[in-house]
């Protein structure tokens, strides 16, 4: 609509003259007038009327007067011409050069300012008629020329037609060629790269510039991305989306998260009369850098990097930034503020819980744990109170409030905010206007905050000229480069302003512009981009629309250059067909086939590698240079290969026996220290998993569980808790063991202690969906009833007698939550000479003296029922029956160790494994082949069958160490293949 009316304005055309053609326009029309009028605003067509009655006022400038000389200067609308007009009434003398092509202000000139037109081409061309020699020449001449038919000749190099598959690839092939100019002699302000689409083609030509360390001048500046705009557009969006857990986690991800106060909140705004700074200017919307350095308003100790580990925010991002996205996941905030409390809290209490619960798990996640817990603590200091005050900021208000509030948001949620403050000071002048929406407010500043230019430099010489075509009015170069001879980018497609149609236009005035006028502009800026050369030109276009994943075709015009140029019109098979074999740019290989044509080292390298790959000897030692270019390709190269090689390496694993590293071994020996049947169970798995775990104590990285289902984790902590509570309360109650006589008692208490539980459960976790946490619950509770049912059935005679028999686990209780009297603190060790420590379910007790120890499960059963270890990887039933044999010794002998699936995902199934002579041995085994690759030591990647698919430091190794382990000498591991042997 604004395009619109400032068209009518060029057109010198006021609300009262379209009144009878397009009445509904004129309210919109005259309300656009009364606020230009009333704010004290002008628009182009208003400062182009200004100027020209500034050249008739009493005072004028110094220049009007004098003889003027307009080189290639455009007259299209009717504003121009009166200031054209103006200042011709006032000069002496005027000289005006006009391309052949801009008919449009030849006609002005001609008929409304009375000029006299010479035309050069027929100096150019020869005063006898000669005709034009060269193919550059004859594209001026005859481009777009219906009356006259250029005569039939060899192509040339004059004129170069290429393609490129997509946008970046084609301006790479525009730096390669530039090079290859300039190594002919050509200097760089004798190139200029011509645009009819400039924001498509910017960042890539800035970008294969930069590769090539070609210097770049950008005629109308360039255009970067902004993170200060960004983070604080993200910000107000998320504002907008009901306090969208992504765009938040958007804007901390630009790392412009200004120091935390003390207490990890972010900063207070200054008072509002120190928020105003000088507003951008209007040429461009902005600075990537203040000018004026540090404001006092925000010195230079407010934006100071802390470097305390402890701090909330550490160089612009809140402390651990590779988590706190992972944390929002968890957290499964989605948005509204009370949600983000709740989950938040939530997920620190599951947090604390597994804490707790990490007897029955593994041991090496408590690190990892306590400091998400850490970190989630500095996140919400941080984050909840920026969520309170994108909460409170109005549904709809002035643009004056609008202005404060923003102000105040970004002096909170910026380190350097200097940027977002000019722009909202450049709207000051819309204070008045409103009351609008956030929505609203998001349009406006759209625009103003993703990007900000860079002026362009002062001095274009010695620098390529990069710019739109219109820029190249009054210039020339060498050589001229115009990319995008695609169809629908150049020429665009042509439609009619659906606001105003052209038969309106034309019942208004001549002056507007129609179909036919836009076709003649496309037409006039590819005659003024062949203009511009003076030896050669290069067409280009993507023949591979990239986003769309589709093929593209050269546009009309390119045929209409090659008839111009050749004489004969190709048809667009052989143009295409041309064009892909004048470069040599290939989608699956970013490189040139002849090395010494590349743009960048990387172009070089990996056009030395293609050409040794394709040679039938193998061109082995030719790319040797690269181990000594780069020491990191070298270490890592040779670390492969290594890898590969048929004999164990140090690339392997830990594999070294120097007294160094035995010295550090030695203190992570079964004697030495204690560990869990959960991590002795990894090294039959994979002894370099149990050293990355066990011994570098790195812990798996945590895969976030969908919102829709509850997560193992918390399902089994509920289980575990419900059944502790009720083997109190059974215990407490003379209620065991539980039979058929006494389960209907049982199942009342049971059902009193899953209420409990899961609602204690509930007010700490804060669910997510709160029907999923119902339904999980019914699940539970269902899987629990028939736990308790078959418990009363048991005739085996043993009675329920100690739960959550911990060992070597002081300091991992939780304060409202007993382990059973006869937990110790200290690891049991076993004779096999294992430390062991870890948290036993159940022990239940015979009356013949027997002890039997179970371990609940919640999950699947994958194991056979005669299994004792299962090769190495069920060790529990075996070493928790040892342990309780020392905790009991003295008291009773223990006949064996079971592992009960407890839930319908386990089929209530159960492992039983007698402690006889056999589990003794077994458990001799383990200890002897783990001690003895802890002493050696000899940790290699080594992976049984199938386990590097489900391996949780597969990005460590990669998914071939099972492939490259069974090339290795198979007699070093016959300890782990004669433990992986046991069933």
């Amino acid at each position: 609509m604004t395009t619109v009316i400032a068209e009518l304005r060029s057109a010198r055309l006021r609300s009262n003259d379209v009144e009878g053609v397009a009445p509904d326009l004129v309210p919109i029309f005259r309300e656009y007038e009364r606020e230009l009028a009333e704010g004290g605003f002008t628009d182009w067509p208003g400062t182009l009327a200004v100027a020209t009655d500034a050249i008739a006022g009493v005072d004028r400038h110094r220049v009007v007067g004098l003889p003027i000389l307009f080189l290639d200067v455009q007259i299209s609308t009717e504003a121009e011409l009166a200031l054209v007009a103006a200042l011709t009434g006032a000069a002496p003398a005027m000289l005006a050069t006009i391309p052949s092509a801009d008919t449009n202000t030849l006609e002005r000139f001609r008929d409304r300012l009375g000029f006299r037109i010479e035309n050069l081409d027929l100096f150019a061309g020869g005063a006898a008629g000669g005709k034009v020699a060269g193919a550059l020449a004859r594209l001026q001449r005859h481009l777009f020329n219906e009356h006259e038919k250029p005569s039939e000749i060899e192509a040339s190099n004059e004129i170069e037609i290429f393609s490129a598959p997509g946008e970046g690839r084609e301006c790479v092939e525009i730096a390669r060629r530039v090079l290859a100019l300039a190594r002919d002699g050509v200097s760089f302000d004798r190139i200029a790269v011509l645009l009819r689409s400039p924001d498509v083609y910017r960042s890539h030509l800035a970008e294969a510039f930069s590769r090539s360390e070609i210097p770049v001048h950008f005629a109308r500046g360039a255009l970067r991305p902004d993170p200060v705009g960004r983070a604080f557009f993200a910000l107000l969006e998320c504002a907008a989306e009901g306090l969208s857990a992504g765009k938040f986690a958007e804007y901390l991800s630009l790392g412009q998260v200004p120091d935390a106060v003390t207490d990890g909140a972010p900063p207070e705004a200054p008072p509002r009369g120190d928020l105003w700074v000088a507003p951008d200017a209007e040429v461009v919307p902005g600075l990537l850098t203040d000018p004026g350095g540090n404001s006092a308003i925000f010195p230079a100790e407010r934006v100071a990097e802390t470097s305390s580990p402890d701090a909330p925010v550490r160089e612009g991002q809140l402390r651990a930034p590779r988590r706190w996205e992972q944390l929002l996941v968890d957290s499964a905030v989605i948005g509204g503020r009370d949600r983000w409390r709740r989950r938040l809290d939530g997920l620190a209490n599951d947090l604390r819980r597994r804490l707790v619960d990490l007897d029955r798990q593994d041991e090496m996640q408590v690190a990892a744990i306590s400091r998400e817990l850490d970190d989630l603590a500095a996140f919400s200091s941080y984050a909840l109170p920026l969520i309170d005050e994108l909460d409170s900021l109005p549904t709809a208000a002035p643009w004056r409030e609008w202005l404060d509030r923003l102000g105040v948001l970004a002096a909170r949620s910026l380190k350097r905010p200097h940027r977002v403050l000019a722009v909202l000071a450049e709207l000051e002048p819309m204070a008045s206007v409103g009351p609008v929406g956030l929505r609203e407010v998001l349009a406006v500043l759209q625009n103003l905050l993703l990007e900000a230019a860079e002026p362009p430099l002062s001095q274009r010489y010695g620098r390529l000229f990069v710019g739109p075509i219109e820029a190249a009015r009054g210039l020339s170069f060498d050589a001229v480069f115009v990319p995008g001879l695609a169809e629908k980018m150049f020429p665009s497609k042509i439609v009619e302003e659906p606001i105003l149609l052209d038969a309106v236009r034309e019942r208004i005035s001549a002056d507007l512009v129609t179909n036919q006028a836009r076709l003649d502009r496309e037409r006039l800026t590819l005659s003024l981009a062949a203009g511009a050369a003076e030896q050669r030109i290069f067409f280009s276009y993507p023949r591979i629309d990239l986003d769309q994943a589709r093929s593209r075709v050269p546009s009309f015009y390119a045929l209409e250059a090659v008839r111009s140029a050749e004489g004969r019109l190709p048809d667009f098979g052989e143009l295409a067909r041309r064009a892909e074999t004048a470069a040599a740019s290939r989608l699956g290989w970013p490189a040139p086939r002849d090395p010494s044509a590349a743009i960048d080292d990387a172009e070089h390298d990996l056009a030395i590698i293609d050409d040794l790959m394709n040679r039938p000897e193998g061109g082995a030692g030719g790319a040797r240079y690269l181990l000594t270019a780069n020491p990191h390709l070298a270490r890592a190269l040779r670390s492969r290969y290594q890898r590969w090689s048929r004999g164990w390496t140090v690339s392997d694993g830990l594999l070294s026996s120097s007294t160094e590293v035995r010295a550090v071994m030695v203190k992570h020996a079964l004697s030495a220290r204690s560990y869990s049947p959960t991590t002795l169970q990894s090294f039959s798995r994979c002894p370099y998993s149990f050293f990355i775990h066990a011994i570098h104590g790195i812990a798996p990285r945590d895969i976030p569980i969908a919102i829709d289902d509850l997560d193992p984790l918390q399902r089994g902590s509920l289980i575990h808790d419900v059944q502790f509570e009720l083997f109190a309360r059974l215990t407490s109650e003379g209620l065991l063991p539980v039979r058929p006589g006494n389960l209907e008692r049982a199942r009342l208490l049971l059902e009193e202690v899953i209420t409990e539980v899961a609602s204690r459960h509930e007010d700490d976790l804060a669910p997510a969906i709160d029907q999923v946490w119902k339904n999980a619950v019914a699940a539970i509770r269902a899987d629990l009833r028939e736990w308790l049912r078959r418990m009363s059935e048991d005739t085996s005679g043993f009675v329920p007698r100690h739960f959550e028999l911990s060992f070597g686990l002081p300091h991992w209780r939780a304060p409202d939550r007993d382990a059973d009297r006869r937990s110790v603190p200290e690891a049991v060790g076993l004779d096999c000479g294992i430390q062991l420590r870890g948290s036993i379910d159940l022990v239940e007790r015979h009356s013949s003296g027997l002890f039997r120890v179970i371990d609940h499960k919640t999950g699947k059963c994958v194991g056979a029922n005669d299994l004792v270890i299962e090769g190495g990887r069920s060790l529990q039933p075996v070493l928790y029956a040892l342990a309780a044999e020392k905790l009991f010794a003295g008291e009773g002998e223990v006949s064996e160790g079971r592992l009960y699936f407890c839930t319908s995902a386990g089929q209530f199934s159960e492992q039983v494994v007698a402690l006889d002579e056999r589990a003794r041995n077994a458990a001799v085994e383990v200890a002897t082949a783990i001690g003895q690759a802890i002493e050696r030591p000899f940790l290699p990647a080594a992976p049984s069958e199938g386990q590097c698919e489900s391996c949780d430091y597969r990005a460590v190794c990669g998914p071939y160490e099972e492939l490259r382990s069974a090339r290795k000498p198979q007699g070093d591991l016959e300890l782990l293949q004669g433990l992986r042997a046991w069933k």
